[in-house]
């Protein structure tokens, strides 16, 4: 087995974006990503190789003429652990079903990031930050996946815990259906949203024809809100922008909402969209006029509404106003509205505030993942 590494190469760049569409042929509870979005990330162009002190190497497994494996080993300046400590990635990870090739790969990424780049504590799998791909999924194998869910075959956690890996953070996710249920869970968060509104907040939603203004409020409130997650690094709001607009046809004009205090300061946001995994999943990575058909008429079938991102400013969190149960309350009774009656509640941190918006009414989660750390 050889081991080929490249930072900007056309042709193994093809080569290396091929691989995961012919690594998972055949599992239908795969979404193939868009092959442009893919070689887009891998291109000089994106945001990431801009930024001064960032750096990367792309590496490939290959047995003969075979591709058996690939990983990146990423350095964002930006990023650091909670103690200040540098951090490096390894992503953009596939590999057979094969331990010594996982370690080959994890050796070579690994070893450069420490012997070149002088980083000794690595995470992963993280594809350049916390915007991006990152996670691997540890439970829930069996269930329907949604749109931007990890997914890897189960094999990839045991492969990094072997190598030296582990376990730095916990999620999970939870899928709900039946409106008595869902009517229970936000009970409470009725209570807090009316007397908000009667202490002057705005619940205002966002505003798809002024989808550049809306962005830019989004983007503040969004850094804010994130600032204390593990592994945060600011997102430049042309990224921001662009990974929203990608998702345009998921927005439902009635789940997105920004809240403003009664001071008028934007203080949070919460937000839910159509789950389209197999609207995704019947492009099939494509992108051309036959895809987008099947991809509308996939689109219409929706009956999944998947509550994927909400904050609350720090400065509102040290009012203790109950926003967040709030803004939970509110998106979720417009779904309720609107006529759909399952919820995905997903990555949830585990341990976070967020797992007590569904009080005792909550079902046991059916998914998990986890991100990884190795100290060299």
């Amino acid at each position: 087995m050889a081991i080929k590494q490249f930072t900007f190469d056309m042709s193994l760049q093809e080569v290396f974006v091929r691989f995961g569409y012919e690594l998972y042929r055949g599992d239908k509870n795969w979404i193939p990503p868009l092959r442009k979005e893919l070689s887009m990330q891998l291109s000089p162009e994106f945001y990431f190789y801009q930024k001064p002190g960032n750096s990367h190497r792309h590496f490939l497994a290959m047995a003969g003429n075979d591709v058996v494996g690939r990983v990146s080993a990423l350095v964002n300046h930006d990023l650091q652990d909670k103690d200040g400590t540098p951090v490096g990635t390894v992503g953009f990870f596939e590999c057979i079903n094969e331990y010594t090739v996982a370690q080959e790969l994890l050796n070579s990424a690994t070893r450069w990031l420490h012997e070149v780049m002088k980083i000794d504590r690595i995470w992963g799998p993280m594809n350049f930050d916390i915007w991006h791909s990152y996670r691997f999924m540890t439970k829930g194998f069996d269930q329907n996946l949604f749109y931007g869910e990890p997914y890897n075959p189960p094999y990839y956690p045991e492969f990094f815990k072997r190598f030296g890996f582990i376990t730095k953070q916990e999620w999970d996710s939870v899928e709900i259906t039946g409106r008595d249920i869902l009517e229970k869970m936000i009970s409470r968060g009725k209570e807090r949203f009316k007397l908000l509104v009667d202490r002057g907040y705005r619940f205002e939603l966002f505003d798809m024809n002024q989808f550049e203004e809306e962005m830019r409020k989004l983007h503040v409130v969004m850094t804010k809100s994130f600032s204390g997650f593990l592994g945060f690094t600011p997102v430049p709001f042309e990224e921001l922008k662009r990974l929203f607009a990608r998702s345009r046809y998921a927005f439902h004009p009635r789940f997105f909402v920004l809240v403003y205090n009664e001071t008028n300061t934007l203080a949070g946001f919460a937000a839910a969209f159509l789950e389209l995994s197999d609207a995704i999943r019947s492009m099939n990575g494509q992108d051309g006029s036959f895809a987008q058909l099947k991809f509308i008429y996939k689109r219409n079938q929706v009956s999944r509404i998947n509550f994927y991102i909400g904050g609350v400013t720090p400065e509102e969190l040290a009012r203790n106003t109950g926003l967040g149960r709030a803004g939970f309350y509110y998106v979720i009774n417009q779904m309720l509205n609107e006529g759909f009656e399952t919820l995905l509640l997903t990555l949830r941190l585990k341990g976070n505030f967020a797992h007590g918006l569904l009080g005792k009414n909550a079902p046991v989660p059916q998914r998990e993942y986890s991100l990884y750390e190795l100290n060299r």
